[in-house]
């Protein structure tokens, strides 16, 4: 069994613990941040290429039309269709970078702030959460019963049948 600490020795450590949470929330929160910041970048970058593409696009209609007008047969018509290629590239690109940055931008749900949150009102004595949910309901329950010795999950109140 393990030695239980003095009272005096928990108040010792307690700055020392506070100092830890909240460089650890601090870690979190960079990680969850660096995250949503990454997946802004990719989604900017390929509505970049798409752009530098959509100029491709333009400088083959263009040709196409040319080329359409000069001989009205094959050559306008291979460049009609490179340009539809080019064209479904475009969209494919913007559809993905437009999803990436949707995925991504809104900084307002973030997992971190809610436990830094959550650990203010610990050490302001008011609870897990002050918004009046039960603490326990971040636990799995079925996990937890399971996971206790000499109990039945499907028994009530540890008894077992």
């Amino acid at each position: 069994m393990a030695s239980r600490k003095s009272l005096g020795d928990l108040i010792a450590e307690t700055p020392k613990l506070l100092t830890d949470l909240v460089k650890a929330e601090i870690d979190n929160l960079k990680s969850e941040v660096a995250g949503k910041a990454k997946g802004l970048g990719i989604g900017g970058a390929l509505l970049a290429v798409a752009g530098v593409l959509a100029i491709f696009l333009i400088s083959w209609l263009l040709y196409a039309g040319y080329e359409g007008l000069n001989v009205v047969f094959v050559p306008w018509l291979s460049a009609l269709l490179i340009s539809a290629l080019l064209l479904l590239v475009i969209l494919i690109l913007v559809l993905v970078g437009l999803s990436a940055i949707k995925k991504n931008k809104d900084f307002n749900n973030l997992q971190a702030v809610d436990s830094i949150k959550d650990d203010v009102n610990m050490v302001r004595g008011l609870g897990h959460a002050a918004d009046g949910t039960d603490p326990l309901d971040d636990l799995d329950r079925n996990a937890f019963d399971a996971n206790r010795v000499g109990t039945n999950p499907s028994s009530t109140n540890g008894v077992q049948r």
